[in-house]
């Protein structure tokens, strides 16, 4: 089933294992790029088996995120944990091709993903989690209409620095 969601400059749709490309890798394996991820190294291989794992999921929408000019594959976004019951899921998004950053891309998919969840999934809540030293991301959510709600002292782990993390949150209007 593919789910395709356009925007202005961009489409979104689920990510198939055909999308774990050395480009792709690349991203999880430059440090600048992954200076807020979790994942800090990946294989094609592992590339493949998360899409096969995440598609798998009944609660999970993860996405690739796409140009509309030359269909270039440019980051991820996704829905997970979505909790249909309560009607919340928590957000993320990488965008990994670094010539796309700072231009309003992360901006226009946030937006897009959010409408989805609330319009299309009947979504009430979205949560996501940032290191508050992250101000560019900080800057996408705020854009958008997420406030901060939590933040967490000491959190994350990356390397051997500890980062607080921010919770944020968004509600449908209803």
């Amino acid at each position: 089933m593919k789910k395709i969601i356009e925007g202005e400059r961009v489409y979104i749709r689920e990510l198939t294992e055909n999308d774990a490309t050395e480009r792709y890798c690349k991203w999880l394996n430059d440090p600048v790029v992954n200076k807020y991820l979790e994942t800090r190294e990946a294989t094609i291989e592992d590339l493949k088996e998360y899409i096969k794992s995440r598609k798998k999921s009944p609660n999970c929408l993860f996405f690739g995120i796409f140009l509309k000019e030359n269909n270039k594959h440019i980051g991820n976004v996704k829905l997970e944990p979505i909790d249909f019951e309560k009607k919340i899921s928590d957000f993320g998004m990488m965008i990994g091709e670094k010539e796309y950053w700072g231009k309003g891309i992360g901006t226009e998919v946030t937006q897009l993903v959010i409408n989805y969840a609330f319009n299309e999934l009947n979504l009430k809540k979205i949560r996501l989690g940032v290191i508050p030293e992250n101000i560019p991301a900080r800057k996408v959510y705020e854009k958008v209409g997420f406030k901060v709600t939590k933040i967490e002292k000491d959190k994350i782990r990356h390397g051997d620095k500890l980062f607080d993390h921010m919770i944020m949150e968004i509600e449908k209007n209803t």
